[in-house]
């Protein structure tokens, strides 16, 4: 067999050399674009909606009063809760769909906008997660187009009707039933409770449940809201009218729909 010469012999290291800063070049660029990738994912998250790939966590529903002009000091309280909601209650991954009252239903059926809390990435790692993309993110995507609402919900024109039994339906319909979200699920009311429409109306005095329930009206309007927990913020515009007899036919009516009132509260104003 032939001996090598030291000529080829050096020639063949530079090329082992070469080769491994070659390769170990190329592993380097390949980490770096695999940890970029990583740390600026979104395959866990919808583009549009932000929600998880698997779907909500919880679903959250915001159904807001429209048929009434707001006070100035209801307009407050409402900036309050609504803030409250969107920055401390609403857990990372839930939905929230926002619905307006008002007396066209057809109109209001859809929600007003659809969109899951993304987190801010609090229980995450740098070395782990981008933090401050996961923060823009939920400031610019999430926290500033749901606040950016705000107006559109406290301003509004009286209306002739006030059709809450109607919109409950079409919120069971395009909201809980539509998602079918598996963990909990959350109706917050923003209203005076005071049903008022050709058929049926609040207006006329106090209402006795068994008799409205045992009406075709009520089969018509009859909703589908199983599991679902309701929080009633009041707006006390007719006080005579709110007493504790209307807040009874709304427990028997929600009950009715395999919903249940988990919380009452007045706002100011």
């Amino acid at each position: 067999m032939a001996r090598i010469s030291r000529h080829e012999r050096k020639q063949r290291k530079k090329e082992i050399v070469w080769g491994a800063v070659a390769l170990i070049t190329a592993l380097g660029i390949l980490a770096s674009a695999m940890t970029y990738v990583f740390l600026n994912r979104d395959d866990v998250i919808g583009a549009k909606t932000l929600c998880p790939a698997g779907g909500p966590r919880g679903h959250y529903v915001l159904l807001v009063d429209t048929t009434d002009r707001m006070r100035f000091a209801q307009k407050l309280a409402f900036d309050v809760i609504f803030r409250d909601i969107i920055e401390k209650r609403m857990p990372e991954g839930y939905l929230l769909s926002i619905f307006v009252m008002g007396e066209d239903v057809r109109a209001n059926a859809r929600p007003l906008i659809e969109i899951c809390n993304p987190g801010r990435g609090a229980d995450k790692s740098e070395w782990t997660a981008n933090l401050e993309r996961l923060r823009r993110r939920y400031e610019e995507r999430f926290r500033k187009v749901l606040l950016d609402q705000a107006a559109t919900l406290v301003d509004s024109k009286p209306a002739k009707i006030s059709p809450i039994l109607e919109t409950l339906q079409m919120v069971g319909i395009n909201a809980f039933r539509r998602h079918d979200v598996q963990g909990e699920r959350r109706l917050i009311m923003v209203s005076d409770m005071l049903h008022h429409t050709p058929r049926f109306s609040m207006y006329r005095g106090i209402v006795d449940y068994e008799t409205f329930a045992a009406s075709g009206y009520a089969r018509k309007v009859h909703a589908e809201l199983t599991g679902v927990k309701v929080e009633i913020h009041y707006l006390i515009n007719t006080p005579e009218l709110q007493t504790r007899r209307n807040l009874a036919f709304w427990e028997n009516h929600f009950n009715s729909t395999g919903a249940q009132i988990v919380a009452v509260r007045p706002m100011e104003g």
